[in-house]
């Protein structure tokens, strides 16, 4: 548990969220406060800062804080910037200054990747007045709530995630998907993780499980498992669950290691919306056979 004293804040819910009051993130460097927002994020699992001006540069310094920021290869980005996509409905000049189709179900950020993002920023510049809300719910404590049957069955299996197949789907780009280029289907091959994953900084235990790329477990019946998974969500989303209402230069910021979320529909014709989306390269899952399966 973290002092929350160290800054100002309030939970967003009871079950997954903080957020921080009256403080500029162009104030902050290495040292206590980084740490402290380090441990209200592993503890609480999304923050969010609002009223940030933020530039670019500003952004990425904040990002840089958190670790590596990964540069944008399956989205649209700044062009002056790879590392800041853009989550946008905007055409300037009859051109899409962004992704408008991302992110539209329930998902944990890049779980088809071999060492998944770790962290999501979203700086919001325009947002909807009505909808558009970013919904998330907590695998960690969906798994705590698991009766102790379920637990044993997850802990020992492994996922295989897809981005191919998540591609193909269209699951949450909106159904006009281009086609993977061949550096995209090079990047993106086949991967396997544990369905229970710990946490490499806390050693918290959680779910990691995903719909659109999960591609089936060995040994297991393809229905069963996408049956049992659908199960865990909305256990998660019935019981651990948390709606961000945006305003304008919200910085918002998540753990993917323990968590699903989604972006909500709003009208699109009748507002704009531009956010930038930037991520932190992760680790390899360590799962709970990694550290319990030596004799």
């Amino acid at each position: 548990m973290t002092d929350d004293n160290l800054f100002k804040g309030n939970k967003l819910s009871e079950a997954i969220g903080y957020e921080i009051h009256d403080f500029d993130v162009k104030t902050l460097s290495e040292g206590a406060q980084a740490d402290h927002i380090r441990n209200l994020l592993f503890e609480h699992q999304v923050l969010c800062i609002r009223d940030q001006e933020l530039e670019p540069d500003d952004v990425l310094a904040f990002v840089s804080l958190l670790g590596t920021p990964d540069k944008h290869l399956l989205q649209k980005a700044r062009p002056d910037y790879q590392e800041i996509g853009i989550l946008s409905n905007i055409v300037e000049n009859g051109e899409a200054i962004g992704s408008a189709n991302v992110g539209f179900a329930w998902h944990t950020d890049h779980a088809f990747m071999a060492q998944p993002v770790a962290y999501t920023i979203l700086y919001a510049i325009d947002v909807p007045a009505e909808g558009g809300d970013t919904e998330f719910a907590s695998l960690y404590k969906a798994y705590d709530a698991l009766p102790q049957a379920e637990k044993d069955f997850l802990r020992p299996l492994k996922g295989k995630f897809s981005y191919a197949k998540l591609h193909a789907s269209n699951t949450y780009s909106g159904g006009n998907a281009a086609p993977l280029t061949a550096e995209q289907r090079e990047k993106t091959p086949d991967v396997v993780h544990p369905l229970v994953r710990i946490h490499p900084h806390t050693g918290r235990e959680g779910m990691y499980i995903n719909l659109g790329d999960f591609a089936g477990v060995d040994g297991l019946p393809d229905d069963e498992m996408t049956a049992r998974i659908r199960g865990w969500f909305e256990f998660a989303i019935d019981n651990f669950f948390y709606a961000h209402k945006w305003r304008p230069r919200d910085l918002l910021f998540w753990d993917n290691r323990g968590l699903i979320h989604q972006a909500t529909e709003y009208d699109r014709a009748a507002y704009r919306r531009q956010v930038y989306r930037m991520t932190v390269t992760g680790e390899k899952p360590i799962g709970w056979g990694d550290l319990h399966s030596r004799p």
